[in-house]
């Protein structure tokens, strides 16, 4: 048979007595597992299904299944009535003969490892019914497929988009699971589904991995023991790369010579590609941030294997980490500083903190800042010269200043007054409102505890801006607050707020502040200017120069 853009060889799926592709005769599957290996059945049983109203998930392999495929079939039955997992080794994807023929096959154990899993239906096509005689069409992936496994693969995902866009237009499925072991194969796949408006949704599921990191993958079967071994290296050079950057290195050339130094020590391992990418756009980035993936693809022996690992907040679940990386933005400024691995740190710890955020007072969850808009608005941290601290949380929360810079409440149109800036976007050029220190709390009967971690998660915010110059401080109970747990006063040291302000309305000091690179803190007190009858002229004077 002719086979267009494929290779040669014997690559048919049979069942029912005869030989399967693993050279062993193949009996029916028992139980309520399905086996469909041509296109008529299949049409049928999706029909039956559609008519019946059960929503169906499809789960494509090549075979050789491993627990990291039962991950996902796992997953498709949690969340759909039908599973129906696919089993066919695309030969349009593979770049050499020899790396067809070697590739493991054995339908015979996978039919029997998915009827231990109930799975509903196993569709194992033949290749003549995917790629008939004449067979001349086929989809061009775009710019996605260029880097990475499209530099050491040509043509790799002309194959892959093709054999899913056919199994999607076959099984018809409501879902579609993946593995987030092929990174680059899933963004592909999801640009894909969106640009042809396909409405099959993905999900997306963790690598699962051996005791000792390896990622689980079908290819494993032919590493030899002291290969196996020597395979652990790529997770190890991984997580070489993830201890540093919670360590605090974000530079991507410094960390990928640490990584690379790690396989190095493996002389059975030939390094193909080692890159720190944007998750969204597979492009290098010069500095890392939460939902930076880490990719790698070596040789173990004559065995080619992939991996990677999304960098996060240490303690993070992988099922977040997903989320990092399909919601990160690109890096634009390389001499940008990038809210990161620090704050989402911050904003776990924040999360977990229940001793303020169960009081019904509370209007605006207290991480809402730093969770919501930070990354929004401030994609360089060093931009941010001044904080505000002063309550903002009105009986409205919709009305708190982030939500909607674009309709101003009664105390952002102050706010923007007191400081000198005529609107939001001005604002954010150089100020942040912090919703910490009781910000987000409209009641004043708040216990001292709450207050104190409140505190504590404050000065953990300030350090996210390496330029910080000055704090405002507007209103009684955020100056008290912000002497007591913030500077640490005691006793006598504690300044009343209206002796502090008389009689001009406002005061300056410059604290020792050793959480700030420069050491030292200008802190402006005034009122709050939409509480009481006292108001404080406008502070713009008493500012530091905010031009960088």
């Amino acid at each position: 048979m002719e086979r267009h853009g494929l290779p040669p060889g014997p690559h048919s799926f049979t069942a029912h007595g005869r030989r399967s592709l693993a050279g062993a005769a193949l009996s029916p599957t028992r139980m309520n597992t399905r086996l469909i290996t041509s296109l008529p059945e299949l049409q049928s049983y999706v029909r039956e299904l559609r008519t019946r109203g059960r929503s169906l998930a499809l789960v494509p392999t090549m075979g050789a299944l491993h627990e990291g495929h039962q991950s996902l079939i796992r997953r498709a039955k949690q969340q759909c009535d039908t599973v129906v997992v696919s089993i066919f080794i695309n030969p349009a994807q593979f770049n050499s003969d020899e790396d067809f023929a070697s590739y493991p096959r054995d339908l015979q154990k996978d039919a029997e490892a998915l009827r231990a899993l109930n799975v509903d239906g196993i569709f194992a096509p033949r290749e003549e019914d995917i790629y008939p005689p004449g067979f001349d069409t086929f989809v061009k992936p775009g710019k996605l497929a260029a880097p990475l496994e499209g530099a050491s693969r040509a043509g790799h995902f002309r194959g892959v988009t093709t054999i899913v866009l056919k199994l999607f237009n076959l099984v018809q499925p409501d879902v579609a699971y993946f593995g987030q072991k092929d990174f680059q194969q899933v963004q592909i796949i999801r640009r894909m589904v969106e640009d042809l408006n396909l409405s099959v949704r993905l999900v997306i599921c963790p690598i699962v991995r051996d005791a000792d990191g390896l990622a689980l993958s079908s290819r494993n079967a032919l590493l030899t023991r002291e290969a196996r071994q020597a395979a652990t290296v790529l997770y190890r050079c991984l997580r070489r790369g993830e201890s540093l950057v919670q360590a605090g290195e974000v530079h991507a050339k410094d960390l990928l010579k640490a990584m690379q130094e790690v396989v190095e020590e493996e002389p059975l391992v030939a390094l193909d590609y080692l890159a720190l990418v944007n998750p969204l756009q597979l492009k290098p980035v010069e500095l890392v941030s939460a939902g930076t993936v880490a990719l790698i693809a070596a040789h173990v022996g004559s065995v080619r294997l992939i991996d990677n690992l999304i960098f996060g907040p240490p303690g993070a679940s992988p099922e977040l980490l997903l989320q990092l990386a399909f919601s990160a933005r690109p890096i634009i400024d390389p001499g940008a500083r990038i809210p990161g691995l620090e704050t989402e740190a911050l904003c776990r710890r924040i999360e977990a903190c229940r001793d303020c955020a169960a009081f019904s007072s509370v209007m605006i969850p207290p991480r809402e800042f730093l969770a919501k808009y930070l990354k929004r608005d401030y994609p360089d941290l060093n931009r941010v010269r001044v904080v505000v601290i002063g309550r903002d949380a009105p009986m409205d929360p919709e009305h708190y200043l982030y939500r909607h810079p674009e309709r101003p409440a009664r105390f952002a149109t102050a706010l923007y007054a007191l400081v000198g800036v005529e609107d939001f976007e001005n604002f954010k050029k150089a100020f942040a409102l912090t919703d910490a220190l009781r910000c987000h709390v409209q009641s004043d009967r708040v216990p001292e505890k709450a207050l104190t971690y409140c505190a504590r998660h404050l000065r953990e915010e300030l350090k996210q801006f390496p330029k910080l110059q000055a704090v405002v401080i507007l209103g009684a109970d955020a100056c008290r607050q912000f002497q007591k747990d913030v500077l640490e006063r005691r006793g006598d040291e504690i300044k009343p707020f209206e002796q502090i302000l008389k009689p001009e309305g406002w005061a300056q000091e410059d604290v020792p502040f050793p959480l700030l690179k420069t050491g030292t803190l200008r802190v402006i007190y005034g009122y709050h200017p939409t509480t009481g009858y006292k108001h404080s002229p406008s502070l713009a004077a008493a500012l530091p120069p905010l031009s960088p």
